[in-house]
């Protein structure tokens, strides 16, 4: 199987890279929902509080305070009994529920930290009045029958959380508000609480995770380099033959394909030159199949040496069978080249006593050439090879001119 390894690192990668992207949104989207809900326990918190603390001033028919700068009596407070005077006349004013609210809120305003508004659609002090969100909460509050309403809304560069659920009339509240028409578990308004939401820097996160990607690619890298390097030797222990580290038949099968297709289409010359070892059955006799794996590494590798250009090729063909590839090589230039690679293989002085040729080994070679698509690759290696057996038959240690193209 063909494994594209570079594509193979880009997809990696990229999944990697996907994989940390994900897990920083999602960590992302759980602290803004943590958040969300922190803040909402916060505003929910101080309602409780809010309408805890009416409770207890209703309960008690509202408190009295002392009048001073600051504190003038409630206009709205429709109660006989609203301003007293103690017998050291001391003037003191009766401070219902909402003004109690009212004056918390501002206090807590000035600070701050919250607002707290007291709100209705039908108020009884205008400074009541909704403001236009409170007035759409409300409204989905009465529409959906819903018993909260929250949001957050940014203003330049404050983000503020908005919060706004409803008053239930009590028992001690209808003094005040009957004459409104409110009964008993009436929802008669609301209560708001807004706040500032203080975000905190994600940038130790960002951080984190850009480091886990960083390491994660040079992982990658580090084992896409190894995976390359076992795919080149994997593919290059394919392509050579393990004995004589010429290249193998497979190859050369691939090699011939693709230099007869390109001498087709630029109707270039290829010539082949298909040598054998003579007398190579009683070299293994007389010495052994040791010296013989030997003798055909040396002559191999005498080959590959002879043959100079990049293009050109030396291959085992099969057993003591040698086969040499040449690009634009004519004919006349393979001969030569044929004759250069017996006299190098004889010049190596292999000793081969029961060689009926010579006293050293020696190759017999047959050579043969195309143009374009006059021959096939068949027909090339079959015009080889009757030249390498008329070699032969003549007397060995020579090469033999196949067919003129």
């Amino acid at each position: 199987m063909k494994i594209d390894v570079k594509q193979y690192l880009l997809n990696t990668t990229f999944a990697w890279v996907l994989v940390v992207a994900a897990s920083l949104g999602w960590n992302l989207f759980q602290i803004q929902k943590n958040k969300h809900e922190e803040f909402l326990e916060a505003a929910r918190g101080i309602f409780k509080h809010t309408v805890v603390t009416r409770e207890w001033n209703a309960r008690h028919g509202g408190v009295y305070l002392m009048v001073r700068d600051g504190l003038r009596p409630n206009p709205y407070l429709d109660d006989p009994e609203r301003d007293i005077t103690t017998t050291t006349g001391q003037a003191l004013t009766k401070i219902n529920p909402a003004y109690m609210t009212r004056m918390i809120s501002e206090i807590a305003d000035k600070e701050g930290v919250v607002k707290i508004h007291i709100t209705s659609l039908k108020p009884l002090n205008p400074n009541n009045d909704p403001v236009p969100w409170e007035k759409t909460a409300l409204e989905f509050l009465q529409d959906k029958g819903r018993d909260e309403y929250y949001d957050h809304k940014r203003e330049g560069k404050t983000t503020r959380f908005r919060y706004l659920a409803p008053l239930v009339t009590e028992e001690s509240c209808l003094k005040c508000h009957r004459t409104q028409g409110y009964k008993q578990g009436d929802t008669r308004g609301a209560i708001s609480v807004v706040f500032p939401i203080r975000n905190k820097s994600n940038q130790a996160l960002y951080i984190s995770h850009l480091l886990i990607a960083c390491t994660g690619i040079l992982i990658i890298q580090w084992f896409g380099r190894r995976l390359s390097q076992a795919t080149e030797t994997l593919k290059r222990q394919s392509r050579i033959d393990g004995l004589t580290q010429a290249y193998n038949r497979h190859y050369f099968d691939e090699t011939l394909h693709r230099e007869w297709l390109r001498s087709r289409r630029f109707k270039s010359p290829l010539s082949l030159v298909l040598c054998d070892i003579d007398h190579f059955k009683l070299f293994n006799d007389t010495y052994g199949h040791q010296a013989g794996d030997e003798c055909l590494i040396r002559v191999a590798h005498i080959l590959k040496e002879t043959i100079h250009r990049p293009g050109d090729l030396a291959a085992r063909y099969g057993g003591e069978e040698f086969v040499i590839v040449l690009p634009d090589t004519p004919l006349e230039n393979a001969l030569v080249v044929a004759e250069h690679l017996r006299a190098n293989v004889e010049g190596l002085h292999i000793p081969h006593q029961a060689s009926q040729v010579n006293r050293h080994v020696t190759i017999s070679l047959g050579v043969s050439s195309t143009t374009g698509d006059l021959l096939s690759e068949d027909e090339l290696i079959a015009v080889a090879d009757r030249a390498l057996y008329q070699s032969r038959q003549n007397g060995r240690n020579r090469a033999t001119m196949g067919q003129t193209i």
